[in-house]
């Protein structure tokens, strides 16, 4: 009876699209950032835009992902990049980001770094950043030295989620997929998300962050504001909704270090969902459900009755085996003879 029971867990997880394994929270990864003002740059920049920069360093040190917001800029940005120097101090760039729209987001690796002062390798790119000796700097062309600069500094834990169609509750069959990263910031007062996507079916009608386990359906807890990728925003205690045993703001932010709460992104033609990825829990694709093979097919066998001739004189019995197989099509014959003398 309990072997019965197994298999209908592990059937009923197959069915979900989740392995039948126990789901662990995945560790947890530092972000570093901060606000990006006109006063930080070197000299001070009288401006009235502000913005934000975050960046999370992957468990190898081998990527550096970035998301900067801004506005109220003199005008577009010209450049904007990643320097190396201290508070206060003016250095070199180190790493390019991508100058656009805000939000700018993106993906460093080694083969953006470029060399500055002593810092000569993108490993120690990477110590610098965690050792709050690098900042963000927005140019301008009113501003070619910078009006925004940010020093970059530790900015809380971030928690990640891989977005597809096999998680939703039931699974939706979607060639979409998309990636999620939130950032809890040290005090806990804030959560900054930023959400990618591509191939839905239509337009984001809405967007949230739900409470539940993998393989459970729940309730809103926190809106996202629905748009095309990427979507990005900064969320606090006033925009929070209670659910289930989710009440505070204070119980969202530690349902999401444990792993308890997924990014949901709703479409016209998938109202419940379209789009699911569960916050710090890596949840793997279900493996295809491989074709049953057909059991080979025994080649053909034909026997001959064996014909015995009769009359005067020798008597010969010949025996007939014909044997045909598939793979080597043989013949093969064999006889017997028998005399007998005639009285």
């Amino acid at each position: 009876m309990r072997m019965k029971r197994l298999a209908m867990v592990v059937a009923t997880l197959a069915l979900a699209g989740l392995p039948a394994t126990v789901l662990a929270v995945d560790p947890t990864q530092p972000a570093y950032g901060g606000p990006l003002t006109g006063a930080q740059e070197t000299p001070a920049v009288v401006t009235t835009a502000a913005g934000q920069g975050t960046v999370v360093i992957s468990a190898d040190g081998s990527t550096i992902t970035y998301l900067v917001t801004y506005s109220g800029l003199s005008g577009s940005v010209a450049a904007a990049h990643i320097h190396t120097g201290a508070a206060g101090i003016a250095g070199g760039v180190i790493l390019p980001l991508t100058a656009g729209p805000s939000p700018m987001t993106g993906t460093l690796t080694a083969a953006n770094f470029a060399a500055s002062g002593s810092v000569t390798t993108f490993a120690q790119a990477v110590a610098a950043i965690r050792a709050g000796t690098t900042y963000f700097n927005l140019h301008t062309a009113a501003n070619p030295g910078g009006e925004l600069r940010g020093q970059i500094l530790a900015a809380g834990d971030a928690y990640f989620a891989g977005l597809t169609g096999a998680q939703e509750t039931p699974a939706v069959v979607t060639t979409a997929a998309g990636q999620g990263t939130v950032v809890i910031s040290a005090d806990g007062s804030t959560i900054t998300y930023l959400v990618t996507y591509s191939g839905l079916s239509g337009s984001v009608a809405a967007a949230h962050i739900h409470t539940g386990a993998a393989g459970i359906a729940g309730g809103v807890i926190l809106p996202l504001t629905a748009g095309p990728s990427p979507m990005t925003g900064t969320l606090t205690a006033a925009n929070f909704a209670a659910s289930g045993s989710v009440t505070t703001f204070a119980q969202a932010v530690a349902a999401i270090r444990a792993g308890t709460t997924y990014f949901n992104l709703h479409t016209a033609a998938n109202p419940g969902g379209e789009l699911r990825g569960q916050i710090a829990v890596t949840v793997s694709a279900p493996a295809p459900t491989p074709k049953p093979t057909a059991a080979p097919t025994p080649p053909p066998t034909a026997t001959v009755t064996p014909v015995v001739p009769t009359g005067n004189g020798d008597v010969v019995a010949l025996v007939l085996l014909a044997s045909l197989t598939a793979a080597a099509g043989t013949l093969v014959w064999v006889g017997r003879r028998q005399s007998s003398t005639q009285g």
